[in-house]
């Protein structure tokens, strides 16, 4: 987030009749909003604003809203229609009666909060310099004293009765913690973050380091029961010292692995026990080290290691009391650190997957227990949509000149199919040129069969036919869709070194063949036997309706298959009445039964302005209007 935008970001809706709405904004997670969402935020006064209607999304101080493809109305702008736009702090945007910006409420910067702390923090910090990323801890070395040790160990819950070290300095501390992640993008800078906050809460340490092991190599230790062994180089190590710190830091083999071999947090006491048994004079310029591992799954592997010379006030003399409550201090880090970067990797999960997948779908990816045996592949009643642009070497041609307006274009088609495919909770499997693959039955089954996909499929053709003014970008592009429903293997296809979530079967390659006969019959969507009996049966007139087409034997194939129609609701397709699509698939049922005569006479009338009349005539044509002995009701293809 942009440095003056930094703070707590709140999206605040208002209705026109006094109705506000506020809800805080996350960076960079996705929301989604609409009238009736499934999840999101609900905005019920404004039937103007659909059921799903846009995905927010804020970031570095932007805030970015995508129209989905099922969305009725467009976004108001400065007094222009539009499916995306990208505003600022303040900025108002409409949709309907409805408006929308953005308040930030600013968080107190670490300067001016460090003014009013109780203390001041010792500034004496040396960074290491910055490795190579490939290496970065090339000269990783630890060290084991040879005096005498007190060890102790501690489970997350020993210490919980237990009082900070410096309970108002790290409180202090603490309170930054959100905004001091907030500017961390990656974990080096996460750990170097957190070296120099415990260095600041701390004041007896000396040194402290951040260290982030292999997975593979803590399960390995896990498993071994050596205390002796080597410990493995970490993936990752972040140090930082007191400027005064002369020596040289190696953090103590044994108490890293036993802290990764336990999960538990260690302690480590050298120096010459004093008489009385409670406390050690420090024999080394560091005496004393423990290390709290992170806990969180996101996390395993990484370990907070603090070590210092003394007590505080410059005491010599420290007991294991002493050090508790900085330890304890340190293991809330830990926790507070483990659960944030367990959030921020499914918010990443989660954003990367939005592009292939609905909210419903990730839901049942990223739910806890859900992703492990859901991805296994396995036989399901699956539903395939195959939809390709068209127009792109057209549109190509006149941008040559102007590649980024090409490449927006090309955006706002990808989108438009994307987004209805999504919109109505399916996933995008594949992309193929200028088609996408989209699928529904998987990861759990749908009610309705493939009446998700029917859906889909008439929302994205009715992007197609936005107004200009509402989007423009789509100009000289239309598209084609071909849905098939049946048997498939659905999951985690692929092998041990690539994989990807797919769909396998005969009923992908009939969905590719059926979107290709959109062009022979020059209508939008086709759609297979299966598929038209099910809208026939659960679909609303009003909201679509089929049409049978023809039997046909595809090239290459020597079933027939039956092609219908899909289409938009008679109020949207005046043109072809209740009265004439009846009047239509009877001539279809005569063509199949070889009254080619019965066919000829309704069909011929329509040959100019309807492509399926005409498909069937130009086909009878060849035979001069007359069935062929061994006519069986298809006409066998020639091409794809």
């Amino acid at each position: 987030m942009a440095a003056s935008q930094r703070g707590v970001a709140e999206l605040v809706v208002n209705g026109p009749d006094g109705e506000e709405l506020r809800q805080q904004l996350v960076e960079r997670q996705t929301l989604r909003f609409g009238r009736a969402p499934a999840n999101g935020l609900a905005i019920t006064w404004d039937r103007a604003i659909s059921r799903e209607h846009a995905d927010l999304c804020w970031r570095d101080g932007m805030l970015s809203v995508v129209c989905l493809a099922t969305a009725s109305n467009a976004i108001k702008l400065d007094g222009k229609l539009l499916r995306e736009v990208v505003v600022g702090v303040e900025e108002a945007f409409e949709i309907g009666q409805t408006s929308f910006f953005v308040s930030v409420t600013k968080l107190p910067t670490a300067a001016t909060t460090g003014a009013t702390m109780a203390f001041q923090p010792e500034p004496a910090v040396s960074l290491p310099a910055p490795t190579a990323e490939d290496d970065p801890n090339p000269e990783f070395e630890t060290h084991d004293s040879t005096d005498e040790v007190e060890e102790h160990s501690y489970q997350a819950s020993e210490l919980k009765n237990v009082a900070f070290g410096d309970t108002e300095r790290q409180m202090e501390v603490l309170s930054l913690l959100p905004e001091m992640i907030s500017g961390t993008q990656t974990d080096v800078d996460l750990a170097l973050m957190l070296c120099r906050m415990l260095l600041d809460a701390i004041p007896p340490a000396v040194a402290v380091a951040v260290t982030m092991f292999d997975e593979a190599d803590v399960h390995e230790m896990q498993r071994l029961d050596d205390p002796n062994a080597a410990i493995p180089k970490p993936k990752m190590m972040r140090v930082q010292t007191r400027d005064d710190f002369e020596g040289r830091f190696m953090p103590s083999r044994k108490l890293l692995r036993k802290a990764l071999r336990h999960g538990e947090s260690m302690m480590h006491i050298v120096g010459e026990m004093e008489s009385g048994g409670a406390q050690f004079t420090m024999a080394s310029s560091l005496g004393w080290a423990f290390c709290a591992p992170i806990r969180a799954a996101s996390c395993l592997g990484w370990c907070l290691y603090v070590s210092g010379a003394g007590g505080r006030d410059g005491n010599n003399f420290v007991s294991e009391n002493d050090l508790k409550g900085d330890l304890r201090f340190t293991q809330l880090v830990a926790q507070l650190i483990g659960s944030i970067r367990t959030v921020r990797t499914l918010q990443e999960h989660t954003t990367q997957l939005s592009a292939f997948f609905s909210p419903k779908v990730i839901a049942n990816l990223t739910k806890k227990g859900g992703a492990g045996d859901i991805l296994v592949p396995s036989r399901r009643d699956i539903t395939v949509l195959f939809c390709d642009v068209r127009g792109f070497s057209r549109k190509s041609e006149q941008l040559q000149d102007k590649l980024e307006e090409l490449l927006d274009c090309v955006k706002a088609a990808l989108s438009a199919m994307t987004g209805g495919i999504l919109a109505f909770d399916g996933s995008i499997a594949d992309f193929q040129g200028d088609a996408a693959l989209g699928f529904w039955g998987w990861p759990t089954p749908l009610p309705d069969g493939p009446l998700s996909a029917c859906r889909a499929a008439l929302a994205i053709m009715q992007v197609f036919k936005w107004p200009l003014q509402e989007h423009g970008l789509l100009e000289g592009f239309s598209c084609g869709v071909g849905i098939a429903h049946g048997q498939a293997i659905a999951g985690q296809i692929g092998t041990s070194q690539q994989a990807k979530i797919g769909v396998v079967g005969p009923v992908v390659n009939q969905g590719s063949r059926i979107e290709g006969m959109t062009r022979m019959f020059d209508v939008g969507v086709c759609i297979d036997e299966t598929t038209a009996n099910f809208v026939r049966r659960l679909m609303p007139p009003q909201e679509g309706r089929v049409r049978r087409l023809a039997r046909v034997r595809p090239k290459g194939m020597n079933t027939a298959i039956e092609i219908s129609e899909l289409l938009p609701p008679e109020s949207d397709c005046p043109q072809l009445t209740a009265a004439i699509v009846s009047a239509h698939e009877q001539a279809v049922a005569h063509v199949v039964a070889g009254r080619w005569a019965d066919a000829i006479e309704f069909l011929r009338p329509r040959a100019e302005t309807d492509h399926p009349a005409r498909f069937l005539l130009e086909h009878m044509a060849q035979f001069d209007n007359q069935p062929p002995a061994d006519w069986d009701g298809a006409f066998r293809l020639t091409s794809k």
